[in-house]
């Protein structure tokens, strides 16, 4: 089964939980409940083809199993109650791994149309899970349509912004990766999908060394339900055990002392009422999450780590003494390589935040000494709600003199890219902003002399009086009672 064919089932799965599940989340988790548990009666499908034994749907939880669900003599209305039992009691099932227990946790059918779960579940049995990347794939556009994930600033990175930022930061198959809100773990299969393209279709990794790669991701999300989907997300990118916690960033100082080799995030933009509620172990003091992400990223990365990451523009430009000391440190004692500036309609249609991307390092010997700006205009798609594909984009352009650093050396302010000398960023109170050193050019336009303007202007006042003169002995000849 190709993509299409996929892509074809999930849009039919989504139409018919839309009248019982109109929330977009909701009719995600329901489709991933509904994979997983047709994963593991296919798994075990296979293993009885093969000789072996049933294991999922063994023992007490044999009743379960999809063929019982689907079963022609299950009625419309034992198959809601088998079904709903099922995914209320799989957590339980000691049959299966620690992974699909956690997926399960909490899970529940929620709607009790019988004719809608037939539906359904017929969309669902049309698929075979044995096709590699296909069903990840697809399961990547479903999270898209998710858009906006709450009201805490957390807005789905466009995937084509992700797979850029990953590109920037070329990860390799040895390096330990985190995302430390990570929502549906985008930037980690965009990272995998890097790697596989570097290294494993190329070199022919076994099965050994891909479960390697696979131990160096890692995800933190405070939100069980982003937990839970970016879990199913690198499952069915083939990942066997994903390290996706839940897990608070900001306040819990579990995991505090690990270090990464390449950090990625687009961390939420705006923070609860009342602040964040931070631990004592952040380089700055604030109860800005945004902030504090950075702060996180940037004390969190190994000697010669490297780190991507989305931020508001007023991450670049306020003048509290929170702003001004983390652009200190990512200046002072970070290399920052980039400041990319986005279009504000990047996020559209869920929001018209105006954002940036920064690219810096740890790296052991090198600090920062110029910075490279880029104002990107177009990112290939229209800036409007409707985010229609385009035919250019700045993407592939940032993307090429990223990577050629040295040919930018000569370009000039009123460019679209440009170099930052340290000092000069240091003067301006660490201002990251494009606009604070791009210099506008003005065209210069000719007027003519006064006189000339004044003449024109009586020239113009009377053609309009002959003109009129001209419309009254019109009417008077057409009409003389008027």
């Amino acid at each position: 089964m190709d993509y299409t064919q996929f892509k074809q089932i999930i849009d039919n799965s989504r139409d018919i939980l839309m009248g019982k599940l109109p929330s977009p989340i909701a009719q995600v988790d329901a489709i991933s409940y509904a994979l997983i548990y047709k994963f593991m009666s296919d798994t075990d499908d296979d293993s009885a083809a093969l000789g072996g034994k049933r294991t999922y749907f063994s023992g007490e939880y044999e009743k379960y199993s999809w063929h019982n669900l689907m079963s022609p003599t299950t009625t419309g209305a034992d198959r809601v109650i088998l079904y709903r039992n099922a995914l209320e009691n799989m957590s339980r099932n000691p049959n299966i791994p620690p992974l699909f227990r956690e997926i399960f946790n909490g899970a529940t059918l929620g709607f009790t149309d019988s004719n809608t779960l037939n539906l359904f579940l017929r969309e669902i049995d049309k698929i075979k899970q044995s096709s590699g990347d296909s069903i990840g794939d697809v399961y990547e556009y479903l999270l898209s349509t998710m858009g906006s994930q709450d009201k805490l600033g957390q807005f789905r990175t466009p995937r084509h912004i992700i797979d850029m930022m990953v590109e920037l930061i070329d990860p390799d198959k040895s390096d330990k990766i985190l995302d430390p809100a990570c929502g549906t773990a985008g930037f980690l299969i965009s990272a995998y999908s890097w790697i596989k393209k570097k290294h494993i279709e190329k070199e022919r990794l076994n099965s050994e060394d891909i479960e390697k790669i696979h131990r160096n991701f890692y995800g933190f999300d405070i939100e069980p339900n982003m937990a839970r989907i970016a879990r199913v997300n690198l499952f069915l990118h083939g990942f066997k055990s994903p390290h996706i916690i839940e897990h608070d960033t900001l306040s819990s100082e579990d995991y505090w002392d690990d270090r990464y080799d390449v950090i990625l995030a687009n961390p939420p933009f705006m923070t609860p009422k009342g602040g964040i509620t931070p631990h004592k172990k952040f380089g700055i003091t604030s109860k800005r999450a945004e902030l504090l992400f950075v702060d996180y990223i940037a004390s969190h990365l190994k000697p010669n780590g490297r780190a991507a990451v989305i931020v508001p523009d007023g991450v670049l430009f306020r003048s509290s003494s929170a702003h001004k000391a983390l652009r200190k440190e990512i200046v002072e004692n970070k290399k920052l390589q980039a400041v990319i500036s986005m279009p504000s309609g990047v996020f559209k249609p869920y929001a018209g935040v105006s954002t940036a991307i920064l690219v810096f390092t740890n790296s052991s010997n090198e600090r920062t000494d110029k910075v490279w700006f880029y104002d990107m205009k177009i990112d290939g798609y229209s800036l409007d709600d409707k985010r229609s594909k385009l035919k250019t984009s700045d993407v592939p352009d940032i993307l090429a003199r990223f990577k050629n650093l040295d040919g930018e050396k000569d370009r000039k302010r009123n460019e679209q890219s440009f170099f930052v000398d340290k000092d000069e960023i240091v003067k301006n109170g660490y201002d990251l902003t494009i606009n604070k050193y791009k210099e506008v050019e003005y065209e210069k336009v000719e007027y003519p002399p006064t006189s000339e303007i004044i003449a024109e202007i009586k020239k113009l006042d009377r053609e309009a009086s002959e003109s009129l003169t001209e419309l009254e002995k019109l009417l008077n000849e057409t009409n003389p009672d008027l």
